[in-house]
């Protein structure tokens, strides 16, 4: 399973569900283009070709058919992975995330590239505390005081090239603006979301359920954008269950 992680992330945001994943599947863990551990980039991209990168990879590891898990940011590349090479995909898991176009809701906060530059300048620890309160429920930080605290230790412990945070935002913005095929998605496909996702709306998670053919949608009560990560266990129980089926 390639597991595609979020916006100015890199694949440390997976760690949490480890435990219960590593059991069933042999996970992949690529950075895209810039982020991480990756080379960094020299000119702009899309995030059609941040899908073919993953193919690739895939292709280089000798896995002709695999599973993918997209989370975020890393779901728009699963969606172009999958429309791209079908006959690959034995099944899709879409996280907290939504599609291209005019249909769905635009994610918030709408930040300008102005906005996310100034953010990814700053020093880490309160680049780290900028990025992610918006995307929190206010009571996270008293619910959740270590897991707060773990994502402003890993943001800020793998802090990202304040460029390749900016060449990937034009990728976004650009995948965002731009209506995908949906229906044409065949894979099994499980849709996961956060009952109070502030930065993706729940519809958008409904509709994408609406447009992919025979998707199933499973909503985590009293979780925001980080889901899989304040419920982890519960989160990678579903995806177990789903994708070893799907996987038969």
């Amino acid at each position: 399973m390639i597991c595609l992680p979020g916006f100015a992330n890199s694949n440390w945001i997976f760690q949490k569900m480890f435990p219960a994943l590593t059991p069933h599947f042999r996970l992949i863990l690529p950075d895209h283009r810039g982020m991480g551990r990756s080379p960094t980039t020299t000119a702009p991209y899309s995030i059609a070709d941040l899908a073919t990168d993953a193919r690739e990879l895939m292709d280089a590891l000798g896995h002709e058919r695999f599973l993918v898990l997209g989370l975020s940011m890393g779901g728009f590349v699963a969606q172009h992975l999958v429309l791209a090479a079908p006959e690959r995909v034995t099944g899709l898991a879409l996280l907290c995330t939504t599609a291209g176009g005019p249909e769905f809701q635009r994610i918030f906060p709408v930040m300008s590239a102005d906005q996310v530059r100034a953010i990814y300048l700053l020093e880490p620890q309160e680049r780290a505390r900028l990025a992610l309160d918006p995307t929190l429920l206010p009571r996270l930080h008293a619910e959740y005081p270590a897991l707060y605290q773990f994502l402003v230790e890993m943001r800020s412990r793998n802090p990202e090239n304040v460029a390749e945070v900016m060449r990937q935002y034009e990728a976004v913005a650009d995948f965002l603006a731009h209506p995908l095929p949906l229906e044409s998605i065949r894979a099994p496909t499980l849709i996961l979301a956060g009952e109070q996702d502030r930065l993706v709306p729940l519809e958008n998670a409904e509709l994408l359920h609406a447009k992919i053919p025979g998707s199933r949608l499973e909503v985590i009560p009293e979780t925001d954008h980080m889901f899989f990560l304040e419920k982890p266990e519960a989160t990678a129980t579903i995806l177990r269950d789903f994708l070893i089926t799907a996987s038969r």
